[in-house]
């Protein structure tokens, strides 16, 4: 995680490391899982006016164990990509050896659903979007 750790900070710059210089506004980690995530996202302890990472940190933590990945980064300002599973042995966790159930459309939205309550409602959250080609990602975006 170290790495990891290096590389959010280079690229919030100024934000994380409170002087001028390098930084990168488009840039995202690959997959995380929830715990991963929400220990990069309290380096920028806060973004804009909404933007705040302990609390969007313990956002990410409400879904443990309910999506596949989350990928942190930035295009301009702080966004998050949830990837929700298809499966049940798609979620994040210890890989079992039995193939899990597949999850519903409507059980996908529950969670949806849950995401933008939390993300939007909650945690300020401008944009909030399901990719157009995977429907199962989604975009959490905060303006500065």
């Amino acid at each position: 995680m170290s790495l990891a750790e290096q590389f959010v900070k280079l690229g919030f710059g100024p934000q994380i490391l409170g002087q001028r210089g390098f930084q990168s506004t488009r840039f995202l980690t690959p997959p995380l899982s929830t715990r991963q995530a929400s220990q990069l996202v309290q380096l920028v302890p806060e973004y804009g006016r909404y933007f705040k990472g302990a609390k969007v940190a313990k956002g990410i933590q409400r879904f443990a164990g309910r999506v596949s990945s989350v990928q942190f980064g930035r295009e301009g300002s702080p966004v998050l990509y949830m990837e929700l599973p298809y499966w049940t042995h798609q979620r994040e966790g210890p890989l079992t050896k039995v193939a899990g159930q597949r999850i519903s459309d409507q059980e996908n939205q529950q969670l949806v659903q849950e995401l933008r309550k939390v993300f939007v409602d909650e945690l300020l959250a401008e944009e909030f979007s399901a990719d157009p080609i995977n429907k199962r990602t989604i975009r959490i975006w905060w303006h500065h």
